[in-house]
């Protein structure tokens, strides 16, 4: 069902310190923001920056209040799908029993068209459609970094997770088995990306709903990348890549060197 993603969102209590960050580690490029109105997703307003980096954007969110979050760190928020007919889409959506927080889509300040699905109805997370316009002639292009892997969530219950996406999003699950970590793992390719869903050792400990874990981008070159990162400051979670159930080689960032986030760099089989 879905083409691609189009950007993963995240709260901040500075843009600028979010913005600088993707620009030193990515060689990102501010692609400019607007004022946000009070809403369900951002309930106090406040700011917003969205930031370009290779096949890539990130949106940044500065809540209007910005006491709940952890200063100078970024809070994952929400996963933006892309699809080609947003009309079509959301009716599908519908007629699978999930729900809108509105009754039609708005359009951003990049021109994109973006349609909120109501959390009650999507197992607690922030996600939403989007349709975007022709990509311009002169795409930013970042050292590294080529595209969105997958979105991770810890889910409750790895089956449960894996059956949802299936008939909810046409999902196909292509893999998983034993997580380094403990619990469980499992991949759903949703069309042209994919979603790891992933259980805990302690299911309980999730609670009900799922919740954004960290986010996978694709570089082409991994092992010859680490050092190009180590130079710019950057640390890794382990001294070397692993290889994950459905041969994807990765390497996570330390969280500490990140914002707080966690992401992985991501070389796919072949």
């Amino acid at each position: 069902m879905f083409d691609d993603i189009q950007h993963i969102g995240y709260l901040i209590d500075d843009l600028a310190t979010g913005i600088a960050w993707f620009r030193n580690t990515f060689g990102a490029i501010d692609a400019g923001g607007t004022e946000m109105q009070k809403s369900p997703m951002v309930p106090t307003g406040g700011r917003n920056a969205f930031v370009r980096f290779g096949g890539i954007e990130v949106e940044l969110m500065q809540p209007g209040d910005t006491s709940g979050l952890p200063p100078g760190r970024l809070v994952m928020h929400h996963v933006g799908w892309v699809v080609s007919d947003i009309a079509a889409a959301a009716a599908k959506s519908r007629a699978r029993g999930l729900r809108f927080l509105a009754d039609a889509p708005y359009t951003n300040p990049m021109g994109q068209k973006v349609h909120y699905y109501d959390p009650a109805s999507t197992n607690g997370v922030w996600m939403h459609l989007t349709e975007v316009p022709p990509k311009p002639a002169a795409t930013p292009v970042a050292p590294w970094i080529s595209a969105h892997v997958h979105p991770g969530y810890l889910v409750p219950n790895l089956e449960a997770a894996i059956a949802w996406y299936v008939e909810k999003f046409d999902g196909r699950h292509i893999g998983g088995g034993p997580s380094r970590q403990g619990g469980r793992i499992a991949f759903v390719d949703l069309g042209g990306t994919q979603v790891e869903l992933i259980e805990p050792p302690t299911p309980s400990s999730v609670g009900p709903d799922h919740v954004l874990d960290h986010i996978g981008y694709r570089t082409l070159s991994l092992e010859a990348d680490l050092a190009a990162y180590r130079a710019r400051g950057l640390s890794f979670m382990t001294d070397a890549p692993v290889v994950n159930p459905v041969g994807q080689t990765l390497i996570y960032f330390d969280p500490a060197s990140s914002l707080g986030t966690r992401i992985h760099l991501t070389q796919l089989p072949g």
